[in-house]
């Protein structure tokens, strides 16, 4: 769906060359949604507008659907974008324009006949949940209303691909999650591939397939979102789950705890199986829970339960092995044997 090979992008800045993308090589299959991961000037809206070629990249090449947009004239490169839907942070809706218009006014600019527009217009606003406000202007609308036109305006002329800019951040929790909950929507019934970049690992953690993380213009880990929460390899990926998913144990806890402190991880179905309990009953050792949970990514779990053993050294070997054994993942946080 989207190849991105050798990406490149130098801004030329007063103090000289500034790369803003830095040599990334990126395949977005179709009909999935693919997270960009970044902290501000990590290069991942300068990347996502390079698919579009909202920013010409200076060097390496995007292919979306088989053709590579950087090789087209203006008029190709005019077509191929009304296929790249895009949904911006701040919503960009025309205010003296109502809520129809704003919707039709993409439509008039690719020149669909006039006899076809409102028909187009009312599923829209339909699919958004907006038909009651076909007839007000942007000003009477909440934020997330505002983000809603702005879906229906990027899906007006059936695009394959919908690029979302920050969409979610400027919004409260609650309207984020209506959002994220229609994006998936339009995923699932339209087979749209959705590319979406953000700082927010939640939004991730909500919505995305596959996650790119990026830093200083390169990306630095990428793969299955489940992969990158359950095993992340970079010291970034760690800090942006941490965001989400916090196991930080107090320093005056830890001081009290005598035993070995563990850190385990279930995976997929194990993660509600009974192998803790299983093994404080197989092994002469007591367990006493600091701190634990079941996150759900997609539709997988995954448990992640911060525990003390205190046994004989033999015994809580024993048990390690044990849960390892119908586990991932144990990590040692402290050994106070």
């Amino acid at each position: 769906m989207i190849q991105i090979q050798n990406l490149t992008k130098i801004y030329q800045t007063k103090s000289g060359p500034v790369k803003g993308v830095d040599n990334v090589s990126l395949t977005i299959n179709e009909g999935e949604i693919y997270g960009i991961v970044g902290y501000s000037g990590a290069g991942k809206s300068s990347l996502l507008r390079c698919i579009n070629l909202l920013e010409r990249p200076s060097s390496g090449t995007i292919t979306v659907n088989g053709t590579d947009i950087s090789k087209l004239n203006s008029e190709s490169l005019r077509r191929a974008r009304l296929k790249i839907g895009m949904i911006f942070q701040h919503f960009h809706l025309i205010s003296q324009k109502t809520v129809y218009e704003n919707i039709a006014f993409s439509l008039k600019a690719a020149k669909t006949p006039a006899n076809q527009i409102n028909k187009r217009v009312e599923e829209l606003l339909e699919m958004v949940g907006l038909a009651d406000k076909r007839d007000v202007f942007p000003s009477q609308l909440s934020g997330g209303q505002k983000q809603r036109v702005g879906i229906a305006r990027a899906l007006a002329n059936n695009p394959s691909v919908l690029l979302c800019d920050e969409a979610t951040s400027a919004l409260d929790p609650t309207t984020t999650r209506s959002i994220l909950e229609l994006l998936k929507k339009i995923n699932r019934e339209l087979n749209i591939t959705i590319v979406l970049i953000t700082h927010e690992m939640n939004v991730v953690k909500e919505i995305c397939h596959r996650v790119a993380i990026m830093q200083k213009g390169k990306v630095i880990e990428e793969g299955p979102v489940y992969d990158i929460f359950s095993n992340p390899q970079t010291e970034l990926a760690k800090e942006f789950i941490k965001s989400v998913v916090s196991f930080d144990i107090p320093e005056a806890i830890l001081q009290k705890c005598k035993g070995m402190i563990v850190k385990v991880t279930f995976k997929g179905d194990v993660a509600g199986e009974s192998v803790i309990s299983d093994t404080l009953q197989k092994y002469n050792v007591n367990g006493n829970f600091l701190h634990g949970s079941i996150e759900y990514i997609g539709e997988a779990p995954l448990g992640i339960f911060i525990m003390e053993l205190n046994g004989s050294k033999e015994e809580i070997d024993k048990s390690i092995q044990f849960i390892e054994s119908r586990t991932a993942q144990v990590e040692v946080i402290q050994n106070g044997i």
